[in-house]
């Protein structure tokens, strides 16, 4: 899914689309720590507020998106 050399060069390691991979990584150290703070609110049993809850719908379905058009361009190229 990425491409990379053996000297793992960060200018030239990327993702899908030429998305850089330093992007790609810091996005999901940075939605982990994001789910582990809303993991924590549920385990005490505080509140979760609603602009959590809306964050949680837009990044849920902006990854249904983009990986149905990965999938649907993966299977348009192998036809």
């Amino acid at each position: 899914m990425f491409t990379i050399n053996k000297t793992l060069n960060m200018k030239e390691c990327t993702y899908h689309f030429g998305v850089p991979c330093l992007a790609v990584w810091l996005s999901h150290i940075l939605m982990g720590i994001f789910f582990i703070y809303i993991g924590y609110l549920v385990i005490e049993g505080k509140k979760v507020d609603k602009w959590i809850a809306i964050s949680l719908v837009v990044i849920g379905v902006l990854a249904a998106l983009y990986h149905s058009h990965l999938w649907y361009n993966e299977n348009k190229e192998q036809k």
